[in-house]
């Protein structure tokens, strides 16, 4: 039980947006995976899909105000590589959407962030846990 708990207490919790309803394109605030070492665990919540396509993926950077790339090593829960030239969820069109995608901290440079693209309002949020380094 002690093992568990100790690998419990390093994982951390951050959002890369926020629930709020979006009608536009979405550019996330970076966030700085320096602390983080293993697996980050990404999960898209559409809790109303709207009428139109949502399209999310994930983007990194060596620094905060660089220049931004698609990640595109992705693995599915359950450890299978996905084929893909990004990170990214399949799209959202008109009904709830609940998934999880994973990829290596070492698969992203250091800044990490979500962006959208859509035609239309939807309710989303993106969140990522991950295991710190040094907790």
């Amino acid at each position: 039980m002690a093992i568990l708990s100790n690998g419990l207490e390093k994982l951390s919790h951050f959002a890369l947006a926020p629930t709020a309803s979006r009608n536009t394109a979405l550019n996330g605030t970076p966030v700085d995976l320096n602390d983080y070492e293993g697996d980050i665990i990404v999960i898209l919540d559409v809790e109303d899909a709207g009428t139109s396509t949502l399209d999310v993926k994930i983007q990194s950077s060596d620094e905060v105000g660089g220049s931004y790339a698609d990640v595109t090593t992705v693995f599915n829960l359950d450890g299978t590589e996905q084929a893909s030239a990004a990170v990214a969820f399949a799209q959202v069109t008109t009904s709830d959407s609940k998934q999880y995608l994973v990829f290596p901290k070492g698969a992203a440079k250091r800044w990490v962030k979500a962006v959208s693209t859509t035609g239309g309002a939807h309710t989303y949020s993106v969140n990522a846990v991950g295991a710190k380094k040094y907790a």
